[in-house]
């Protein structure tokens, strides 16, 4: 019945357009991707049904509960930007596009992540007005648009992600990516389960309705379930609130921004400094 509501809520959420949130522009989801998902869901749910494991929560920032102090992990789900990718480059070509020297561009979205704003915001004071899904189409137009290759990947992601599907856990990627994004992922070969992104799903972190879309995908229930992310605000706090057990890798400005911060101790079950280290978290007996 849950399953079936979860199910029902995703279908719902497809027919919204949200324009909001960097770094997607949200598009509507193309026919037939819902179905795919689900038939990719239901293709996995035979043999995670063979891989559950038994783990304890070894955090010291652990607030969740388990039944008799045994948590059990069957699905860990990875956010995309400065957790599977340095975004160095990115940020890079966005400067360039706009005629801004790179610090003087990382110095501002730096202030305005501090600032708790939404990154977008970063682009009005180099140019208000400014319209990212417009100018990313621009950038596509002139041959200066997204690319994501193996260079942009951080070291530990293949073997992170190759020793959690090696214990028999479950492997998914969403993040807030463009529907070109997820294509450039998944020609990337990850050990990975399923690749989807927000500019698929038509939803975007941090709304619940992302992560009700990644409840439906994984299998498991909620607390069964780990999201693995960088930013406190579209990552830890809603994957939390959503019942998801969840991890912050110390990386990128958010990582190092908020590693120690008081929210996201009462939030992440772990914060972790290399992907690598999951596979043991999440097999230590207590």
């Amino acid at each position: 019945m849950a399953g079936t509501a979860r199910r029902l809520a995703g279908r719902e959420i497809l027919r919204r357009r949200d324009l909001n949130c960097w770094p997607d522009s949200l598009g509507i989801l193309p026919a037939g991707t819902m179905a795919k998902v689900v038939d990719r869901r239901s293709s996995f749910c035979a043999v995670s049904a063979a891989r559950l494991v038994q783990v304890c929560s070894v955090s010291a920032y652990s607030t969740g509960t388990s039944h008799a102090g045994v948590l059990m992990i069957r699905s860990v789900v990875f956010d995309v930007g400065e957790t599977l990718l340095d975004d160095t480059r990115e940020w890079a070509r966005w400067a360039d596009w706009i005629g801004v020297p790179r610090h003087t561009f990382s110095a501002v979205l730096g202030a305005v992540t501090a600032a708790g704003r939404n990154n977008a915001v970063t682009f009005q004071y180099f140019r208000p007005g400014f319209d990212l899904v417009v100018e990313r189409q621009r950038r596509e137009e002139a041959g200066v648009g997204e690319q994501i290759d193996e260079q942009d990947l951080y070291p530990d992601v293949r073997t992170g992600l190759q020793a959690l599907r090696d214990a028999g856990i479950w492997v998914g990627i969403a993040g807030n990516q463009t529907a070109r994004a997820a294509d450039l992922l998944r020609k990337l070969d990850l050990p990975a389960d399923a690749i989807i992104t927000s500019g698929e799903w038509g939803v975007a972190k941090p709304e619940p309705a992302f992560f009700r879309q990644v409840v439906d995908l994984a299998p498991g229930e909620p607390h069964e379930i780990v999201y693995v992310g960088d930013h406190r605000d579209h990552d830890i706090v809603p994957a939390h609130t959503a019942g998801l057990r969840t991890a912050l890798v110390r990386r990128g400005p958010w990582g190092h921004l908020w590693a120690d911060d008081p929210i996201v101790q009462r939030n992440a079950d772990w914060v972790i400094t290399s992907l690598d280290e999951l596979p043991a978290l999440l097999s230590r007996a207590g």
